[in-house]
Parts: C-alpha cells; structure tokens; sequence
C-alpha cells in the first residue's frame, strides 16, 4: 500500500511539473508594462559556420513566400539542414493571416555563445542576452532567431540590441 501511495504522489508530482512547464512554453507571449512583449516565442537555430553578415539583421517576415525566399537568399546551406526546414514548415500561409515572424541574423565568433530574446518593444528594439559560456570554441556561428509575433506587433523596421 505504501508503494501505491508513493508512486502516485510522484506521479501528482511529475503531473504538475509537466503542467506548469507547458502553460509557461505554449502560453502567449506577455505584455510589458511598456506595451512590449516580455518573453516572446522563439527559435534559436544554428545555420552555418561564419556565412552571416557580421551585424545582426532583421527581417520582417509576412507571408510563407517571403519566408521561402528569405530562406533562399541568406540560408542556402541552412535550407538543406533538417532542423531549418522542420522550424519553418509550421509557418503555412494561415499562419500569416494573423502573425508575422521577425527573423534576427547573427553572427558569433564562437559556437559556444547562445542568445534569449528577453523583449520586443513596441518601438521596435528586440533586447536579445547573449550567453556567453566561461570557455568557448573558436568556431565562428550563424544563428537564426525567428521571433513570432501577432499583428499587433507588425512594423517595417526593427533593430537587435545585444546584452
């Protein structure tokens, strides 16, 4: 009986982790007071060795054809890359009815160094932390951050400010 009661407590337990967890990712993003968004949906995908443009860029991304042409300009080695092609298959024209993508291009110096986008503002700046590791590699990353954002967020131009 003891056995019974103690995996179903871990069990309960396990539960409510899983829970809390999902609401947390698969929630919508949250507004700042500032009217930005705090913790907006994003992937962070490694494209290439050294192949970006050196500043961060953004693109404004509106429909799935300016997202396959984009893909095509800047990531040709990364669209044959199989985690490129499933991060970006969700993103069907339904999708851009009510939501756009901003998609940040940026290069590291070292492969060890990962990003959280921490904001998107509502005058446009995206507060992206760079995690840097205590040792690194000195190989050179190309990162692609797609940003998701809804219609109430839709401007021309946004800029990346690195932490």
């Amino acid at each position: 009986m003891k056995k019974h009661v103690f995996f179903c407590s871990c069990l309960l337990i396990l539960c409510l982790l899983f829970s809390a967890c999902a609401n947390k990712n698969g929630s919508t993003v949250n507004e700042t007071r500032t009217g930005g968004l705090q913790d907006p949906i994003a992937q962070y995908l490694r494209v290439g060795s050294g192949m970006g443009p050196g500043n961060p860029v953004c693109t404004v991304i509106l429909s799935r054809l300016e997202l396959e042409q984009y893909s095509d300009n800047y990531n040709r080695q990364a669209y044959g890359n199989i985690e490129y092609i499933d991060a970006i298959a969700k993103y069907s024209d339904r999708y851009f009815i009510d939501n756009f993508l901003v998609i940040v291009l940026l290069e590291e110096n070292s492969g060890s160094n990962r990003h959280k986008v921490e904001s998107v503002n509502r005058n446009g700046d995206i507060i992206i932390k760079r995690l840097i590791p205590e040792i690194g590699t000195s190989d050179m990353a190309t990162w692609n951050i797609i940003i998701e954002l809804n219609n109430n967020f839709k401007q021309e131009k946004f800029q990346v400010v690195l932490r």
